[in-house]
C-alpha cells in the first residue's frame, strides 16, 4: 500500500479524535496483520467501493479505551459497553472513513461508503473485503490503546 493512500486515514483519525474528544492520538509503528482476530473488544467496520478503489477500515478498541473515549466525548463515565458506546464506535468509524473519503476525492479517487457495522466480544474476527494485506496502525489516547485496520485495493 502506498503511503499516499494511507495518509487520508491517518489524518482522519487525528482530526476525529482532536475534534470529538479534544485529545491528539499518539501513533505507533504500523504492521501487517497476521490473523483475522482483532485486538479490541469492540470494533467499528466500514467498507467502501468505487471503480478504482475499494476496501474496508476497522477501528478496534479495548473496553478500557472506548469507555475513556466515551467519557471524554460525553462528559460522564459509563461502566460497560452498551448501546450508546456502540453508537460512539460506529460514529467514530463513520467520521474517520468520511474524512478520508474527502481527501481521496481530491486525489481523483472518489468512493461510496457503507453504513458502519459494530462488532463486540473478546477475540472477535474481522474479515476485510479483499485478500490484500491488512495494515494495522496502533494508537493511544491518554495511554489507552486502540488500532485502525486498513485493507485497500487501488486500480
Amino acid at each position: 500500500m502506498k503511503i499516499e493512500y494511507i495518509n487520508p486515514f491517518l489524518n482522519a483519525v487525528d482530526n476525529a479524535m482532536e475534534t470529538m474528544i479534544g485529545v491528539s492520538p499518539v501513533r505507533d509503528k504500523p504492521y501487517i496483520k497476521d490473523s483475522r482476530t482483532t485486538t479490541g473488544d469492540i470494533t467499528g467496520v466500514i467498507g467502501f467501493a468505487e471503480k478504482r478503489i475499494s476496501g474496508s477500515v476497522a477501528l478496534s478498541f479495548p473496553t478500557k479505551t472506548i469507555l475513556k473515549i466515551y467519557e471524554l466525548m460525553m462528559g460522564a463515565p459509563v461502566d460497560e459497553i452498551n448501546n450508546e458506546v456502540d453508537d460512539i464506535v460506529g460514529e467514530l468509524t463513520n467520521i474517520v472513513v468520511g474524512g478520508a473519503k474527502k481527501e481521496f476525492s481530491e486525489l481523483g479517487l472518489p468512493f461510496n461508503i457503507s453504513l458502519p457495522l459494530v462488532v463486540s466480544g473478546t477475540n472477535h474476527v474481522i474479515k476485510h473485503k479483499h485478500d490484500n494485506p491488512v495494515m494495522v496502525i496502533p494508537y493511544s489516547v491518554e495511554g489507552n490503546k486502540f488500532i485502525m485496520e486498513i485493507s485497500l485495493m487501488v486500480k
